[in-house]
């Protein structure tokens, strides 16, 4: 069997990191101030979300992985 090292499966769990000012968008939180209900996973957020903090779009954002 040959094994290969792979990065962290997707989920609609996963949450995300702006790589501009470092905001996290957590599915499990939403982003109420923009009307985003919690448990919407980032893939099915609106096209034109942008990051609240400083208004980046959306694909300047990547999986945000916690090193705790």
């Amino acid at each position: 069997m040959n094994i290969k090292e792979s990065e962290p499966a997707q989920s609609d769990s996963q949450a995300w990191m702006c790589v501009e000012c470092g905001y996290i968008y957590d599915p499990a939180e939403g982003d109420l101030d923009t009307n985003i209900r919690p448990g919407v996973p980032f893939d099915k957020l609106p096209a034109d979300w942008n990051c609240p903090v400083c208004n980046h779009p959306r694909h300047q954002f990547s999986p945000f992985i916690s090193q705790l």
